[in-house]
């Protein structure tokens, strides 16, 4: 029950944070293309093209996060039933016959 629930955490955790990884540059881009429009002058052809530049950002943001955290979980993983493989062999080994 309790990996269970650690692996779920783990999932949420990654869900969160790859929405942040999304969100993140796309409003900070629409945020600078604002500045820029608002304080500056620019053209307001600027929000669309910032905002897409934010978005894809975003997106090879997110997409490069979640690859690099489900292989750290793979490895978690192996490294977990490689424990286990070594507590049984240390159990047979160590069982009175």
């Amino acid at each position: 029950m309790y990996r269970k629930f650690v692996n779920a955490m783990y999932i949420l955790n990654i869900l969160f944070q790859s929405l942040f990884n999304l969100a993140t540059p796309l409003l900070l881009m629409l945020g600078l293309s604002w500045l820029l429009v608002e304080k500056c002058s620019a053209p307001r052809w600027l929000y669309a093209l910032l905002g897409v530049l934010g978005a894809l950002v975003g997106f090879i943001s997110m997409i490069k996060f979640i690859i690099s955290a489900f292989e750290s979980l793979e490895r978690l993983e192996k490294e977990r039933r490689e424990r286990d493989r070594e507590n049984k062999e240390q159990e047979t080994k160590n069982k009175p016959q």
